[in-house]
């Protein structure tokens, strides 16, 4: 699987939250570098889906402080998508509990999701907020 690049019009022209989009990025294609390889350790699997969880909640838990401190409109249907990465990434946390998980192939349906998830949240969900948020001064 190719890496996943950063583009210019991924960026919603917001310091802090583009360099948190940029990290989503290295995380993806971390887990594609696992996938190069001919055995996916599921330790190495477990650390990378911790890393993205981590990277991950945090990024959601700052838009979602934009959206509390200036009341952003379409916060309920944004955030709602935000709870569906939640639950997938518990989702895949399930899975690499089960003692007979097949780890490449987990590790394929996450960067596949997580591919997906990126760039058609960033397009078609984040850049709407991107003229509210600098209406507001958030540079």
């Amino acid at each position: 699987m190719e890496k996943f690049i950063w583009k210019d019009e991924y960026s919603v022209g917001i310091k802090l939250l583009d360099e948190q989009h940029k990290d989503f990025f290295s995380i993806t294609n971390s887990i594609i570098d696992l996938l190069d390889r001919e055995d996916v350790k599921k330790e190495d699997l477990v650390a990378m889906l911790h890393n993205l969880e981590a990277h991950g909640f945090e990024h959601l838990k700052t838009e979602e402080g934009y959206f509390d401190t200036f009341n952003y409109p379409h916060a309920p249907d944004h955030i709602k998508e935000h709870d569906f990465f939640r639950k997938r990434i518990d989702h895949y946390n399930s899975e690499l509990e089960k003692p007979d998980v097949d780890t490449k192939k987990l590790a394929d349906e996450i960067v596949t999701y997580g591919v997906h998830w990126l760039s058609d949240h960033i397009l078609l969900m984040d850049k709407h907020y991107t003229v509210f948020l600098k209406g507001h001064g958030i540079q």
